[in-house]
């Protein structure tokens, strides 16, 4: 749990697109906050509270994630 890999990001003004995929494979794309590493889109449905997260702790909640 935990071993994410960063695929690539860009830069967009003050957040950071980041693609990265999960340690079975899973690609997912996320935007992050500049000023405090937090989550400002996920890519999947966290009810509103993307914020909770940084990209760290995502990494753990979309390797949980049930499909």
């Amino acid at each position: 749990m935990g071993g994410g890999e960063l695929n690539q990001f860009h830069d967009r003004s003050d957040y950071w697109t980041v693609d990265w995929t999960t340690a079975d494979g899973v690609r997912h794309t996320s935007a992050i906050a500049k000023a405090d590493l937090t989550v400002v889109t996920s890519g999947i449905c966290l009810s509103g509270r993307d914020r909770d997260f940084d990209l760290q702790s995502l990494v753990g909640v979309m390797e949980q994630q049930e499909w």
